[in-house]
């Protein structure tokens, strides 16, 4: 099992809606992308730290169902059409479920 989190900020500038509309894109990536498991998706509601607005872990059964993932198509259109332009910061991680051989997802 892979485990997939990602935590982001919006950039303060956004027309109104903005943030919305992408957030509910985002609601439906589970439906879309068949491979995904265990969906969580929030606001931050951290009181230590402030500094992402949202975030959402996703798992995989497989290290090449979450390639396969990041390398589709309408992953990759979604991310140069409608992720960028909003997002000021994000950090992504990708770890193994306890006892699975690491992950080389890196850098993607």
């Amino acid at each position: 099992m892979i485990t997939h989190m990602l935590v982001f900020r919006f950039r303060d500038d956004l027309p109104p809606g903005a943030a919305e509309s992408v957030l509910a894109e985002l609601e439906t990536f589970p439906t879309r992308y068949p491979a995904m498991r265990n969906w969580r998706s929030g606001p931050n509601i951290s009181t230590r730290d402030s500094s992402m607005t949202h975030g959402f872990v996703v798992e995989f059964a497989t290290e090449q169902d979450l390639l396969d993932y990041l390398h589709s198509e309408s992953h990759e259109r979604f991310v140069r059409q409608r992720w960028r332009p909003v997002i000021e910061r994000q950090a992504i991680v990708t770890i193994p479920a306890a006892g699975d051989a690491p992950p080389t997802e890196r850098g993607r």
